[in-house]
């Protein structure tokens, strides 16, 4: 089996992380094993080091971090059909989830185990280092537009709804941000409006993404300026 190594989270609070062998996990049913190339370090992750049990209080240590990789697919479970090996591939991976509490889908590893529908390929034209910052920013922003708990919004669909037959508009803060950028395209797939804010230099940015309409959110008067362009 390949030879694995790990950034380990061995207690609470412990700085820095550990480098140490990591046992090398077969995928199961429905998963990928994602030889890593880049990772993307996100505020949970330095904050679970320094907070202790404060944040994600249920994880056994020793711990491994991490949930955006980008990497090659080196293993594929046996019902698993939209990879292969060798494929490139970005991946959330979901150890620190409570319903998992798993180190070896930890991403800070270079092996990591990674849900089939938590995947996908990543285009020819994007290196890992790009792609690898996409998955908890889409994850985050369609939770908070789909899931029966937050807005409830209808689903994308493949092709997304005619201009035409759009009547529905959301609003949606910060488009140039990570989460914003990802929420924006998400909801035009969905058939929605989509208004939005950034700063002037970023109004071309955000309009591609597809926003119909773009404040300059340093304004004091972007508020008043939105429903007048509404009613």
């Amino acid at each position: 089996m390949p030879s694995n190594f790990a950034a380990w989270l061995p207690a609470k609070c412990v700085k820095p992380l550990q480098i140490d062998p990591a046992p090398y996990t077969p995928p199961g049913a429905g998963e990928i094993v994602v030889k890593k190339r880049a990772v993307a370090i996100n505020p949970v992750d330095w904050g679970k080091q320094e907070a202790g049990n404060i944040i994600l209080g249920y994880i056994n240590y020793p711990f491994i971090q991490g949930g955006d990789v980008a990497g090659d697919v080196v293993e594929v479970g046996s019902d698993v059909n939209r990879f292969r090996v060798g494929d490139r591939v970005i991946g959330q991976a979901v150890g620190a989830a409570s319903s998992s509490n798993n180190p070896v889908e930890g991403a800070f590893q270079h092996y990591t185990v990674i849900r089939e529908h938590l995947a996908t390929v990543i285009p020819a034209w994007m290196s890992y280092e790009q792609a690898c910052v996409l998955p908890l920013a889409l994850l985050t922003a369609a939770y908070g537009l789909f899931d029966p708990g937050f807005l409830a919004l209808d689903p994308p669909t493949v092709p997304p709804p005619s201009p035409n037959s759009i009547q529905k508009a959301i609003v949606i803060t910060g488009g140039a941000s990570s989460v914003g950028s990802n929420a924006i395209q998400l909801a035009v797939s969905a058939g929605y409006q989509v208004y939005s804010t950034a700063s002037p230099k970023n109004f071309a940015y955000v309009s591609r993404l597809g926003a119909i309409r773009v404040f300059d959110y340093h304004s004091t008067t972007w508020v008043d300026d939105l429903v007048l362009e509404l009613y």
